[in-house]
């Protein structure tokens, strides 16, 4: 299997980022309640997905910051 190039590796990173925040405001759209055990995949994705994307450009992550 080849080897994803910087650019490769950096696009798949900012759809994921991209990908959780679509399902985040989907959910918010539909109603769903942030503060609701449903939400807790929906928003430990999108910070991880934000962390990973923050580490790409050597800058501490949300879980760097607590």
């Amino acid at each position: 299997m080849k080897e994803k190039t910087a650019r490769e590796q950096l696009q798949a990173k900012l759809d994921r980022v991209h990908g959780a925040r679509i399902k985040a405001e989907q959910f918010i759209h539909a109603g769903g309640n942030l503060h609701s055990e449903e939400a807790v995949p929906i928003g430990a994705e999108l910070s991880f997905a934000a962390d990973e994307l923050a580490a790409e450009f050597g800058l501490p992550g949300l879980k760097d910051s607590a």
